[in-house]
Order: structure tokens, then C-alpha cells, then sequence
């Protein structure tokens, strides 16, 4: 059982509540006084116990939209060291920003979970995304150097790049998306490669997957795999920590979480000093377990990751919105044909319907076309498309 931060994460209830109490009386004293939109809420409300939690009013996304850019920060700009973007609704941006502590307890959170897999100062670890560098890369980073590991920051955009460098630093522990990761598998399988010649002993997950991809990987590289969770708006990583049981333990001397009548999770940051949330709506189902007693020894409460309650997507590792893909459309030749488009966990597959004499003419505006929505769509999105063509009449034509 490896356990960072014991006092903390293996705190009696009763006293982990008290502490709970504390730091959220301090939180809406202090949001009361420096951010408006609390201000205008809670008016005179103090909270006296945490059963009180729910007389707040939540937080939505729409709130943090209409304070863009720094209408919800607590502390002044100049104190806000990093603001990091986040996809909102509709590809809106949202803004997050950290001060220097907040930026020491993300660091120390990630710690938590990166020696829960028993990661040492011995370890050399690479953080491989293969989607370009994205915000939960910093916060691995952070950890990383909390527990003085030696880390490899650079993300190489092809796989087989990858696989170079984990063979040339001989690292321990790699910290990748699921995508990626079944992605190394297949090209350890292709070359006929034993993935215990690497030095790999450990891989981190930046998002849950079901239980049989997660035991392909597994297999694939040979190597035990762990996966973890968090809320982009508020952390991830370090909102949870999953333990040597598999179970995702929350932070709560950080976070006061909560579902709704709807599963749906609501979160507030304790110890946030640059842009606090109270009872923030994060539009993801969830479960949270208050009965369960985990034999690793933390007593924060188990998260059972859901599924997303809003139409945002997933392709190929990156969050975007059906509104995003339509603007892009429109931007293309493309925005006057009829067309329909199917999403899986890799690309987006556009079906665009034009007329017969299209065909018969040249195969020209055609290519022309399917290469104009390709470009665009990885362009602004960073995105992989198929353009196919159908006729009415005819049916599909390539």
C-alpha cells in the first residue's frame, strides 16, 4: 500500500468532515468578498455544518461563460501565475487560472496518485499524448517533479517516435491516453517485439476505460495499468486517486463532492485560491460510494466514473462539441450539400450527398473538396476526417 500523503489521505471521517467544515466556511467568506456573482448568491448565507451544502446555489458552465475571461477569479490577475483554456460548450472558451499554491497543491495531488502505482525518484517517466501537449500533461508534470522523478516532457506526435524514446531513456512509467496506449501495443505486436525488452514497468491512464481494453493494454505491453479521472474545469488530473484495488478515492480534504437526483457529480474546491468553484455542475454522471471501506486504507469516498450528461465528444482523445464541427463545415464548399457524419473513438466519418452530374463531370472538385473538409477540420480542431460522396440515385461513391 503506497500511501504520499497519509495524514490526509487516510484521515478518520469524523475528523476529515471537521476539516471539510473549515475550509468551506472559509471559501464562501472569501468568495463572498472577492467575486461578484458569489457575492450577489450568498448574500448574508454562512454555512454552520456541511448539510448545508445544498442550500447553495450550484455553479454552471453557463456562469463561467458569462465571466469570461476573469469574472470568476478570487485573487487579482497579476497573482494568477498560469490560465490554462478549457473547450466549453459549443467550443466556447473557458478560462482557468492558478496561482503559485494552487499550482504547488495540483503538483501534490498528482504525487498522491503517481506513488499510489509506486512511482519513486528512481523512476524515469514519459508522457506521451500523442494529441499535442494539453493541459492534464502540466499537472503530470507537476507531480512528477514533486516526487523528484526524473520526466520526460516531450510528446512526440508519432507513435513509433514513442516507442524510440521509451527504448532510448529506458523509462519506467508512462503516462498516456487509452488511444495511444493500444496504439503501442499494436506496434509492439506488428514488429514482433517483446514488450519486456523495454524498461516499462508501470502505465498510467489519463481517463477510465472498461475493463477489457484496459486489460489489452495490460497484455500489450505487459505491464500493470492503472487509469484516473478528473473534471477539466476543476482538476486533471488530482481530483481522485485510484488505488492497488482499483477503486478511485477522492481528494476530499480538497474537494466536497456530490450527486444530484440525476447522478449528476457537483464539485467544490476547498483549496483553490484563484478561481474556487461552489457546487460546480460538471455535466458528468457519476456515482459516489460512501459505503464501501477500502482495504488500501484511504477513506476518501470511491467515484465510479460515468458518462457525460451534455453532447460533447471524443475523437481520437480530443473534447469537442457537434457545434465546433458544424462552424468548421460552414467555413468549406461543403456548407451547401446535404450531409450526415458518424463519430467513433478515432476519426469522424462525413457523408456528403451531391447531384449526378457531379459525378459525370470530374472526380477533380471532387478531391478538391474532400481535401479542403479534411484540412480544415485537422486545422482548427486537430481532428482526423473521411469525406465520402453519395448520390441519391446512385448511393455512395468514394
Amino acid at each position: 500500500m503506497n500511501m504520499l500523503d497519509r495524514i490526509h489521505e487516510a484521515m478518520p471521517r469524523a475528523e476529515l468532515q471537521r476539516l471539510q467544515l473549515e475550509r468551506l466556511q472559509a471559501l464562501v467568506s472569501r468568495l463572498t468578498r472577492h467575486v461578484r456573482r458569489y457575492r450577489e448568491r450568498l448574500g448574508s448565507f454562512r454555512p454552520t455544518q456541511l448539510s448545508d451544502l445544498p442550500k447553495i446555489p450550484p455553479t454552471t458552465v453557463d456562469d463561467l461563460l458569462a465571466a469570461f475571461p476573469y469574472g470568476m477569479f478570487a485573487l487579482p490577475l497579476r497573482e494568477a501565475i498560469r490560465l490554462h483554456a478549457v473547450n466549453g460548450p459549443g467550443g466556447k472558451p473557458l478560462v482557468l487560472g492558478f496561482s503559485r499554491n494552487d499550482l504547488t497543491h495540483w503538483g501534490r495531488l498528482v504525487a498522491r496518485q503517481l506513488a499510489a502505482i509506486g512511482v519513486t525518484a528512481h523512476d524515469v517517466i514519459q508522457i506521451g499524448f500523442s494529441a499535442g501537449t494539453f493541459n492534464p500533461a502540466l499537472g503530470y508534470l507537476l507531480g512528477a517533479e514533486s516526487l523528484e522523478a526524473s520526466v520526460i516532457p516531450q510528446d512526440p506526435f508519432h507513435i513509433e517516435q514513442q516507442l524510440q524514446m521509451l527504448r532510448n531513456y529506458r523509462s519506467t512509467v508512462l503516462i498516456t491516453t487509452p488511444n495511444n496506449a493500444l496504439d503501442l501495443a499494436r506496434l509492439l505486436d506488428s514488429r514482433c517485439m517483446d514488450p519486456q525488452s523495454l524498461s516499462l514497468r508501470v502505465v498510467l491512464l489519463t481517463r477510465c476505460v472498461a475493463a477489457e481494453d484496459r486489460d489489452r493494454i495490460a497484455e500489450g505491453l505487459a505491464t500493470p495499468v492503472h487509469a484516473t479521472f478528473g473534471v477539466p474545469e476543476v482538476l486533471d488530473p488530482g481530483l481522485v486517486v485510484e488505488c492497488d484495488k482499483g477503486h478511485l478515492h477522492l481528494n476530499e480534504d480538497h474537494f466536497l463532492a456530490e450527486t444530484d437526483t440525476n447522478g449528476e457529480l457537483l464539485i467544490t474546491t476547498l483549496c483553490r485560491e484563484s478561481m474556487p468553484l461552489l457546487r460546480y455542475r460538471t455535466r458528468l454522471g457519476c456515482v459516489l460510494d460512501s459505503e464501501t471501506r477500502c482495504n488500501c486504507g484511504r477513506t476518501g469516498r470511491i467515484l465510479i466514473a460515468g458518462t457525460p450528461m451534455d453532447d460533447r465528444l471524443r475523437v481520437n482523445e480530443i473534447t469537442l462539441y457537434p457545434e465546433q464541427l458544424k462552424a468548421v463545415l460552414r467555413q468549406t464548399r461543403a456548407s451547401s450539400l446535404p450531409m450526415e457524419w458518424e463519430i467513433n473513438d478515432r476519426c469522424i466519418q462525413i457523408s456528403l450527398q451531391v447531384k449526378s452530374e457531379v459525378f459525370s463531370d470530374t472526380m477533380r472538385v471532387l478531391d478538391e473538396l474532400k481535401n479542403e473538409v479534411v484540412t480544415e477540420c485537422f486545422a482548427r480542431l486537430g481532428i482526423q476526417v473521411n469525406v465520402r460522396f453519395t448520390n441519391p440515385r446512385q448511393g455512395r461513391c468514394d
